[in-house]
């Protein structure tokens, strides 16, 4: 009887893994999309990074045409240090159609309720 609820667990969990997994990829997706739209605006601007992560991205709540995101740009030129310089940006998006495009600089930042309002206007 035991073992039998052993999998029946094991089922469930299976499930609810497999109806949750779709949501993490669209995320995902919808990330990556974002990640491109800020590489093309560096490059636009004549930036080349060493690499580029994304720290923070939220899609807005209020504003669902609208997302933020926070990246850290490494660039290829070192401090005086000798690491490499550092720069940490954030960038209000907006969707055009299935994809991104950079509207405005922004501050940066990792919370989400300060991200929000940044996407409503505020700073």
């Amino acid at each position: 009887m035991n073992r039998d609820r052993s999998h029946r667990l094991t089922a469930v969990l299976l499930i609810v893994f497999a109806l949750l997994l779709p949501l993490c990829t669209a995320c995902q997706s919808r990330q990556e999309k974002a990640r491109k739209a800020v590489e093309a605006q560096l490059q636009s601007q004549g930036i080349t990074a060493r690499d580029m992560t994304v720290d923070f991205f939220h899609p807005g709540q209020s504003t669902p045409d609208k997302a933020y995101i926070a990246v850290t740009v490494t660039y290829n030129f070192a401090t005086a240090e000798g690491n490499f310089q550092k720069e940490y940006l954030g960038y209000i998006l907006k969707q055009n159609g299935q994809s991104w495009t950079v509207e405005n600089g922004a501050a940066y930042t990792k919370d989400q309720a300060r991200a929000e309002a940044i996407l409503g206007g505020g700073k």
